[in-house]
């Protein structure tokens, strides 16, 4: 058989999408070890008042989000770097997932997009009706950030209630940087 160039590219073309195909599929299966053990816990009221208690004496950010929130879910990898970058130092990223539990699809997607983006850190859902959620936490509307100190306290709520004054990535590192200044003092 006789191979024209044309034959030959295309030859060469499929060669070159197995060996990117079989490549790719080795590296996330490497990755996708890592992510196996990214999952969401489900949890109610009095289990998340537990858990929060249980990080003592960390300093504790909480990150609640929705896959329904375009805004959470582009802030979110932000957060991913404040665990890389603050965990060593004893701040706990903790994200709350408050989608409808009844929603199932929605949960489930929002699992997948914690081991997208690799967020190792401790994953929540709320198991909780959702407008009886955000009324417990005093919420209006998310994205919110809850920032604890090492006593349990709630020192930070930067939230998105406010049109006219969002918090940003910076308010939230501030808050920790204050927090971390005043343990060491």
């Amino acid at each position: 058989m006789v191979c024209k160039p044309a034959n030959r590219f295309y030859a060469l073309l499929a060669t070159a999408a197995l060996l990117l195909a079989i490549t790719a599929c080795d590296s996330r299966s490497t990755s996708s070890d890592q992510q196996q053990g990214i999952q969401m816990h489900a949890l109610n009221f009095q289990e998340w008042n537990e858990q929060l208690t249980s990080y003592q004496p960390s300093i504790v950010v909480v990150d609640m989000w929705a896959m329904w929130c375009a805004s959470c879910i582009k802030r979110f990898p932000k957060m991913v770097d404040l665990h890389e970058q603050y965990s060593s130092r004893g701040v706990e990223i903790v994200s709350l997932n408050l989608d409808n539990r009844e929603d199932q699809a929605a949960v489930q997607q929002a699992e997948e997009f914690l081991r997208e983006i690799n967020a190792t850190f401790d994953n929540f859902h709320m198991d909780e009706n959702l407008i009886e959620a955000f009324e417990r936490f005093n919420l209006i509307g998310i994205p919110a950030v809850l920032i604890y100190d090492s006593n349990g306290e709630e020192r930070f709520r930067l939230t998105g209630d406010n049109p006219n004054s969002q918090f940003t990535d910076e308010d939230i590192e501030d808050a920790i940087n204050e927090l971390l200044g005043e343990e060491a003092a």
